[in-house]
């Protein structure tokens, strides 16, 4: 980059909700792929994750740090007391904006100019994040954020802060639709999609260990939907859609491969209720959460993607590309943007699962049109979602953030 050397990029990861979601394995790849000659990436992390190593093994300096609990004592004063709670609350309050917010922004403020950071690259959204982007203003240093999310509000903090920003990074169009319909378009908003290089998915287990794994009879048609436990990811949708898959394709079988953080357990339980009201033990496995989500995908025949809300991108969308895999996804969010229905797959309005029914039973009845979309899919990601042109495009940005007023 110049003769002192590559350019020090600081990249923080915030989510601790103990899953390993999209934004690991975005972060992952962008690192990984970076030119080293140009910038040296150092991360950090708020928890321990099954992913530390691979960033370890892939040259890349981690920290993991520990962020302070919230004060949260006004909530829990005495019956007699109760007349206090409004100077409390308030009291509370700038607790947990000096402890939250000023005092770690001091802390990362002196991280930067001791570790000689040059930008921060935080990666998950303007509504978090707030002490890095506060020690950024502090130092100089110049930093931009991802949104990896589609929100309905952003707080006067997120807008004060996202204002200041160098770039907002959407990982969607649909993103960054959902920020200018609620205001929050400061002029810095940038799209460059998530990328994947077909290469990274290698399979480690093989498909007839996983069948016998799960005690899935040989030519039994199977289902697998990959991601965390979660309301909102629709896996109460496609056990209604099984169900009904059943009636006419008796030995169907679906895989619920991802793992289930504690705050979702309850939701884990509701989802196996619902297998066993319906009758399909036999016929829906919870896989949980498994590193190498290729050996899934080659066991499957379709995968699907069942999100109730609007997804802001879908990398299991990607991931089924390279492997060939037609998928059936729920037509809201980015979804669109990347299935073309009809083509690489079918789409079917949120939360239906007589349309997500109809969508499986058509592919698994026809194979041949199933590997054609599995065909299209593949080609479609390497044409426009390959790996390295997110990689280009994000160090494109990084080089005119840094050349700016130069």
């Amino acid at each position: 980059m110049s003769a002192a050397g590559p350019v020090r990029v600081l990249y923080c990861e915030q989510n601790v909700d103990g899953t390993i979601g999209g934004s690991y394995y975005s972060l992952l790849y962008l690192v990984k792929g970076l030119d080293r000659t140009r910038f040296e990436p150092t991360v950090v992390f708020y928890t321990d994750h099954s992913l530390l190593q691979a960033f370890r093994d892939a040259g890349v300096k981690t920290l993991v740090w520990r962020r302070p609990g919230a004060f949260a004592f006004a909530g829990h004063l005495p019956p007699g007391l109760r007349w206090l709670h409004a100077p409390v609350l308030a009291l509370q309050k700038g607790l947990n904006l000096g402890r939250g917010l000023l005092l770690p922004a001091l802390v990362r403020a002196r991280f930067l100019r001791v570790r000689g950071i040059a930008l921060v690259h935080l990666n998950n959204s303007i509504l978090w994040n707030h002490d890095w982007m506060l020690a950024c203003l502090l130092t100089g240093r110049k930093c931009l954020t991802h949104e990896r999310g589609i929100n309905d509000r952003y707080p006067s903090s997120a807008r004060y802060f996202g204002r200041r920003l160098k770039a907002v990074i959407c990982i969607s169009e649909a993103v960054r639709q959902a920020m200018r319909a609620c205001g929050a378009d400061f002029g810095n908003l940038v799209t460059i999609s998530n990328g994947l290089d077909p290469a990274m998915m290698r399979r480690r287990v093989p498909a007839a260990d996983l069948r016998q794994r799960h005690a899935l009879e040989p030519g039994a048609p199977v289902i697998v939907m990959i991601g965390n436990i979660k309301a909102w990811k629709g896996q109460d949708t496609l056990i209604r859609a099984i169900g009904l898959v059943r009636q006419s394709i008796p030995n169907v079988r679906c895989l619920l491969v991802g793992a289930t953080s504690s705050s979702d357990l309850p939701y884990e339980q509701q989802l196996r209720e619902l297998v066993t009201s319906l009758g399909l033990e036999r016929h829906v496995v919870f896989a949980g959460f498994h590193e190498t989500v290729a050996d899934y995908m080659d066991l499957s025949d379709v995968v699907v993607h069942a999100s109730i809300l609007p997804e802001p991108f879908g990398r299991v969308l990607l991931e089924a590309m390279a492997c060939r895999r037609p998928v059936v996804a729920s037509n809201a969010g980015g979804v669109p943007e990347i299935v073309v229905d009809g083509d690489t797959g079918l789409l079917f309005p949120p939360g239906d699962s007589e349309g997500l029914a109809s969508a499986l039973t058509t592919l698994l009845r026809d194979r041949g049109r199933a590997r054609r979309m599995g065909e299209s899919g593949y080609a479609r990601l390497v044409d426009r979602f390959h790996l390295s042109h997110n990689i280009k495009a994000t160090e494109r940005l990084y080089e005119s953030i840094l050349h700016e007023g130069h």
